[in-house]
């Protein structure tokens, strides 16, 4: 079997030297005699001459963006190897799941809620669609982006809460002079759609020395095309055995006897009657399974009667319709030699539209709907003694007898109002007013910002209401003209018509985060010491945080179908005031010492006080050491705290007790007022190596212990650790006197704790010979450890693996992702005159995922995917670009999931279905 980190040996052997390179060193060194500016790098609040810190930071430049061939910010995010899908939201998870059109960016696979995302070195409004701490990454324009600045460790003690595991930086391009525009169009080589389209332009006038001035504006559209499973061989059937089966709720399926008036737990404790919540265990369906559009599951419901389920795979959407328009300005102005006034505002919408399955019914997902109870509705699909399709002949060969005679509640796969289709349109805004100057040697800047994220969420086909639904149905009316067992599911059409009279159209959920910034602080040189003079920093933020959600009647009342029961608004604010300071002691010429502290006080959960210490020693020449310790935090979020506690149905799980499979039950979630900050203790230690001038290196090891994790645990970790005892989940589920679970509650708390740890590689040779130059670079993590412990005291270990050793669901797997052991971005250019040439290969190592229908293991195996590209600038301002994502056109592996995942045959977040994608981008500059 081969090692995982095979490839990585055979280069390092081919480069003949371990060399892993920082990015500091592959930059253009400064000619002769040109002064050294000194910049601010993400991590720091110092100016620095040489921006190879103590701290580990990736630089992404826009040429290093251009290579990458990615089509989008989310996909730009995806190709940065310390990124885990683990912790991340993607537009694919869209699919059934209420994201609202987020995207967001997990480090280390600590989770979006714990990775800081700044746009030019300060924070924007969360996403207000229920990730309070999340940034929509949807909404930053990848051709707008100069670079991207990754710090790959805490910075509590610089940015405060957030920053647990690291930092994402987009610096939007701030200097310019002239115009330029940029086009691009990419479309995958099969059938189908994916297609994308993007334009550009950016103009810059104004030379802040000698018109003191400079102003730099730019615009961005991007259009992404609707993928369906339908369109790829590898997910179009979600019945592949021996792997998965679709689990979905099939049409006609009799749930059981029913009796009008009663509540479906009233029903389930009632002697003599015998209910199924689960969609696999059921009484079953008299009819061909095929004859109404489903599929026979292979186990059958209740003594084996024949159950019918519902191939979802071919409707859901592999990639959403996506649409982004994007405005940035930045303007400063030299007030004086020692004065600059600067603005800039950022203007972001992006509209992304869902099309998936048609809604399912069956009364579990009604008990939680209360108009129901006040219209005096059974919360059940009820077929009736006296309708003329009652299947008493089935009953009785099935030897059903008992339930010969009395109202049967039936399960439906709605099909007369067609597929549900959401559009959620996101707008980020950001206008920021500051001066920056120097008084002497120390140098002072003062900002205050307006944040705004807006979110407007729109049902537009396909949804219904329950209860109106029902009426319609139980009316005996109307129930002789109701047939679940139809040929091709086709009704009367005068039912049709009372049905789609229930149709709903209109809001769902609209959301506004606000966020205010006021910030200051000072820089410049504290005292001098024989290694030189020793650099400060001091500071203050005052920051006020907003957050409201307006869920409409429809969605408050829980009573739309397919959109997940009820959500409850939220109108909450509070303050933050921060105090932070910063200091750079270089003990003699070769070695600097770091420590900087930041207190943050919040109103309502109290304060934190956060330090970190760094030390960088230039060990000889070519060799840099580096080591830094600190601790950091992350407060809870307004939703985390005050969203309220409702019922609503849980994601599906897995009874290990009863065998059931594929349920959805009652579900109690919601926020918690007594949640307290989590704890983090962070260390690095690690090298830059340029043995010689060709090569350069860097390795960065790290570890991270979280304490006081704040976790809304998944429908299948609840019910796992009820099972099997753990008293921690003793009071969270509620079992029928048949011992079938009824309810979970899976609120918000501070539990458990993760202890995380490995090295980030990042490896450089660039060399020039007579046909050009050559430059190979590798950016690389590898994860040793990633144990995360529950609340009862279960020790989950999640590298390389979806699941634990039993198959049960590793900590956080419900929300997609994986922590992959090794992951790294191999590229290679060739540059010779106006031609430059990139083959770039992304590769994973395999991971263990859910078992198969026989209950053995599986894997993924590991996966390298190649893309390529070929520009050209030979005429004036013109570059014109040719590239291949996927080049091999290779299919994902198979994989099995075990998370809330809607799309079948492939990880939705590490491959991209669209396949081979061939694009081309044509830039001009005036």
């Amino acid at each position: 079997m081969k090692h995982p980190l095979q490839p990585i040996a055979l280069l390092v052997r081919s480069l003949f030297t371990i060399s892993l390179s920082a990015s500091a060193f592959a930059q253009t060194p400064d000619a002769p005699g040109q002064p050294l500016e000194r910049v601010v790098v993400t991590g720091s609040s110092i100016k620095r001459v040489d921006s190879e810190t103590a701290l580990p930071v990736q630089i992404i430049t826009k040429a290093d963006i251009a290579r990458t061939g990615a089509t989008s910010t989310e996909q730009l995010l995806a190709s940065i190897s310390a990124a885990s899908s683990m912790g991340s939201t993607t537009n694919a998870m869209g699919a059934g799941a209420s994201t609202g059109g987020l995207s967001s960016v997990s480090l280390r696979g600590l989770t979006a809620d714990r990775t800081l995302v700044l746009v030019n070195g300060r924070r924007l409004a969360p996403f207000p669609g229920g990730a309070q701490a999340s940034v929509n990454v949807n909404t930053i324009p990848l051709a707008a982006i100069e670079r991207v600045e990754i710090l790959k460790d805490g910075a509590s003690g610089v940015y405060g809460s957030d920053a647990v595991a690291g930092v994402v930086n987009f610096i939007l391009t701030k200097s310019f002079d002239g115009v330029q525009v940029g086009v691009s169009t990419g479309a995958p080589t099969r059938d189908g759609g994916g297609k994308n389209r993007k334009a550009s332009v950016v103009a810059g006038f104004g030379d802040l020395d000698a018109d003191r001035f400079s102003v730099v504006a730019s615009a961005a559209y991007e259009k992404e095309d609707a993928l369906y499973g339908r369109e790829r061989d590898f997910s179009r059937s979600g019945n592949v055995p021996p792997f998965y089966t679709n689990g979905a709720t099939g049409q006609g399926n009799i749930e059981g006897p029913w009796i009008p008036g009663k509540t479906l737990q009233e029903v389930e404790g009632t002697p003599g009657y015998r209910f199924f919540r689960s969609p696999n265990s059921s009484y079953g369906s008299p009819v061909d399974c095929s004859s109404i559009g489903m599929f026979k599951r292979a186990a059958g419901g209740y003594q084996g009667a024949p159950v019918c389920s519902f191939d979802s795979a071919p409707y859901v959407g592999l990639i959403p319709t996506r649409e982004l328009k994007n405005l940035t300005a930045n303007l400063t102005w030299k007030a004086s030699d020692n004065l600059e006034v600067f603005a800039d505002v950022i203007w972001g919408q992006s509209k992304v539209t869902q099309s998936f399955q048609s809604s399912p019914i069956r009364a579990s997902f009604l008990e939680t709907d209360d108009l129901f109870v006040q219209k005096h509705v059974d919360p059940a699909l009820l077929l009736l003694p006296g309708n003329p399709n009652y299947p008493t002949a089935y009953l009785q060969s099935r030897g059903f007898t008992d339930l010969i005679g009395k109202p049967l509640a039936v399960t439906v796969r709605e099909s007369a109002l067609g597929s549900r289709i959401n559009t959620d349109i996101s707008t980020q805004t950001r206008a920021t007013l500051g001066a920056s100057g120097h008084v002497g040697e120390h140098d002072y800047e003062l900002a205050a910002s307006h944040n705004e994220s807006k979110l407007r969420g729109q049902a537009v086909n396909g949804y219904f209401s329950q209860v109106g639904y029902a009426a319609v149905i139980n009316d005996p009316a109307n129930n002789s003209l109701w047939n679940p067992w139809a040929p091709g599911g086709q009704q009367p059409q005068q039912l049709v018509d009372k049905l789609k009279a229930t149709a709903y159209a209109g809001q769902t959920l609209n959301g506004l985060a606000k966020t205010d910034v006021v910030d200051g602080k000072v820089t410049g040189p504290a005292f001098t010491l024989p290694g030189g003079a020793a650099q400060y920093a001091v500071g203050f933020q005052y920051r006020k945080e907003a957050y409201k959600t307006d869920p409409s009647a429809a969605l408050f009342s829980g009573d739309i179908a397919g959109l997940g029961g009820s959500v409850a608004p939220i109108d909450r604010s509070r303050n933050v005031k921060a105090l932070f300071g910063e200091l750079s002691v270089p003990v003699f010429k070769a070695l600097e010492a770091s420590i900087e502290a930041r207190n943050d006080r919040y109103n309502d959960v109290g304060s934190s006080t956060n330090t970190k210490g760094s030390l960088r020693w230039r060990a000889a020449d070519g060799l840099v050491l580096r080591a830094s310790a600190g601790t950091g935090f992350r407060a809870p979020t307004l939703v985390d705290l005050w969203t309220p506690q409702t019922l609503g149905s849980s994601e599906q799980f897995d009874d290990p007790a009863t065998g059931q499979t594929d349920l959805q039950v009652n579900a109690l979630a919601g926020g918690n007022p007594a949640l307290k900050p989590e704890k983090s203790r962070q260390q690095q230690v690690g090298f830059v190596l340029s043995p010689i001038k060709q090569f350069s290196a860097t390795v960065d090891f790290f570890k991270i212990r979280l304490k006081d994790i704040i976790n809304t645990p998944s429908a299948q970790e609840v019910v796992s650790g009820f099972r099997r005892g753990d008293p921690a989940y003793a009071g969270l589920v509620k079992v029928s006197p048949a011992n079938e679970i009824q309810q979970i509650t899976t609120a918000l708390t501070n539990a458990g704790d993760a202890r995380l740890s490995g090295f980030d590689v990042d490896l450089l040779w660039r060399d020039t010979f007579a046909l050009g130059r050559l430059d190979v670079n590798l950016v690389g993590t590898y994860m040793s450890k990633f144990d995360e412990a529950s609340p009862g005291g279960f020790l989950s270990h999640k590298v390389g693996t979806t699941v634990e050793s039993d198959g049960s669901p590793v900590l956080g797997a419900n929300g997609g992702g994986v922590v992959l052991r090794w992951k790294h971005m191999l590229s290679a250019t060739w540059t010779k005159g106006a031609w430059s040439a990139t083959l770039v290969q992304n590769y994973y190592t395999g991971y263990r995922d859910g078992d198969d229908l026989n209950g053995n293991a599986h894997r993924v195996p590991s996966q390298a995917i190649y893309d390529a590209q070929l520009s050209w600038k030979g005429w004036r301002g013109l570059q014109l670009t040719l590239g291949v994502k996927n080049l091999l056109d290779k299919d994902p592996p198979t994989y099995i999931f075990v998370s809330n995942q809607f799309q079948y045959g492939y990880d939705v977040s590490l491959y991209d279905p669209r396949g081979r994608l061939a694009y081309v981008n044509a830039t001009y500059r005036f």
